[in-house]
This record gives C-alpha cells, sequence and structure tokens, in this order.
C-alpha cells in the first residue's frame, strides 16, 4: 500500500476492542480465582521461625550503623608526600 491509499483508524485496535467488549464471565473468574489463591496464600504463610527473625534484626542493625557514620561518596585523594630539594637524601640507609 502507498501512504495515499492508507486508510486512518481513529482510535488504537485495542482501545475499541476492549470498550466494546466489557467484563465478562472469563473475567470475572479470573479475579475471583485470583482472589481465593491470595487468600490461601495468606493463611498457609508460615510464621517467621526465630533464627530468621535474629537473622533479620542483626541485618538491620549493620545497616543502621553503617547508615550512622556517614561514610559514602567518592574517596578523598591521598597526596604523596612533597620532598624538598633543599634536604639532602640519606644515602646511609641503603647500604
Amino acid at each position: 500500500m502507498t501512504k495515499s491509499t492508507k486508510r486512518h483508524r481513529d482510535a488504537p485496535r485495542s482501545a475499541t476492542k476492549h470498550a466494546a467488549a466489557g467484563h465478562t464471565a472469563k473475567d470475572k473468574a479470573a479475579k475471583e480465582h485470583y482472589q481465593r489463591e491470595k487468600q490461601r496464600r495468606q493463611r498457609h504463610s508460615s510464621a517467621e521461625s526465630d533464627v530468621m527473625a535474629a537473622a533479620r534484626r542483626e541485618y538491620l542493625a549493620l545497616l543502621e550503623s553503617d547508615a550512622t557514620k556517614g561514610k559514602g561518596g567518592r574517596p578523598k585523594k591521598k597526596i604523596a608526600p612533597v620532598i624538598d630539594a633543599d634536604e639532602p637524601v640519606d644515602d646511609a640507609d641503603q647500604d
């Protein structure tokens, strides 16, 4: 097709397709299934064990201690000590 013979649509296909369809019985069944499954998983979720709870507390304490240090960002440059030309070089240490 060339540009001149191409038809133009007012709305995208998906917008007209879904707007006219509305909510079907299949959509309602899927939502109900989702809600049932969500409730079932919530009931059967195991409580956190004591070991995991202790590990979680330790990890959060570690994060808080690092946050209070204020460390972060780019490290400062380490400038090499400047050697003056006026000072004599001590060669006695090299023997």
